[in-house]
């Protein structure tokens, strides 16, 4: 309830709530609002290709979030699926392609057929300096990646998105200056407390649903920002207002432009 009044007011008065502390390190320069390109703006484009995070980029979002996993020659490449096939005109596992082979393949998108899966080191260098990247840790490690950020001097544009409290071990241990982004199994606010305690994590997400006000207060007082996933199809002002109301620091989003609109006209960017 105080929330809601408190984005109502703000709305009206043409203040300002945000930026919240713990969002200020992962936002984008002027701006008050985490906002997540899940998988590129992929609207118009592949997801997870470089067209999608360009696209991110001119849309004012904060990050774009990135699949990250190895091919057999030990390329890293950006692909959701362990599989190509959902994607692409190719079939078969990322891990049992080569580059050069992986690299044959083109995505199955309308109107980009002609593109070409990326690199990771591709995306670094193009969407330096525009967008900073949400690390999905699909089937890479820390001192796989850790030297690519270093070389284009990414190390500080990065949060790397981890499953479990041993993958956030692995992770603290070999890559302690990457902030990390960790999914929850939020059933109690003494269960967030026990899950983050451990192995701390700087963001949380997991889906809009399982969080309320008293959820997203129990974070920040571990000093944890909050960045739900809200993407889809049905993505509108009636789904991102409630959410917003609870407190949270940004969201992830298919639809990135239409976000962005919509906080700006609230007053929220």
């Amino acid at each position: 309830m105080v929330a809601g009044l408190l984005l109502a007011a703000f709305a009206l008065n043409g203040q300002n709530p945000y930026p919240n502390p713990l969002a200020k390190p992962f936002l984008r320069r002027g701006h008050h609002f985490i906002v997540c390109a899940h998988r590129g703006d992929h609207t118009e484009a592949p997801e997870n290709s470089l067209d999608a995070y360009e696209r991110a980029a001119k849309d004012g979002a904060d990050f774009g979030e990135a699949d990250l996993r190895m091919t057999k020659d030990g390329v890293i490449v950006l692909m959701h699926d362990d599989t190509v096939d959902r994607t692409t005109d190719g079939h078969g596992r990322v891990s049992n392609f080569t580059f050069s082979e992986i690299r044959a393949l083109h995505f199955k998108h309308p109107l980009r057929p002609n593109e070409k899966i990326p690199t990771f080191e591709e995306l670094l260098t193009d969407i330096k300096g525009k967008l900073s990247i949400y690390m999905d840790i699909k089937a890479v490690h820390a001192t796989d990646v850790l030297p690519l950020l270093k070389k284009h001097h990414m190390e500080h544009d990065v949060i790397a998105y981890l499953y479990g409290p041993q993958h956030r071990k692995e992770w603290i241990r070999d890559a302690p200056e990457i902030p990390i982004i960790s999914d929850n199994d939020i059933k109690s606010t003494d269960q967030i407390k026990a899950d983050w305690k451990p192995y701390p994590f700087a963001i949380t997400d997991g889906g809009y649903r399982d969080y309320t006000a008293e959820f997203v207060a129990k974070f920040h007082q571990l000093g944890v920002a909050v960045v739900p996933d809200i993407q889809g199809s049905d993505e509108s002002p009636a789904k991102w207002a409630p959410v917003l109301e609870m407190g949270v620091d940004g969201l992830q989003t298919d639809h990135p432009g239409d976000l962005i609109k919509f906080l700006k006209s609230k007053h929220l960017r």
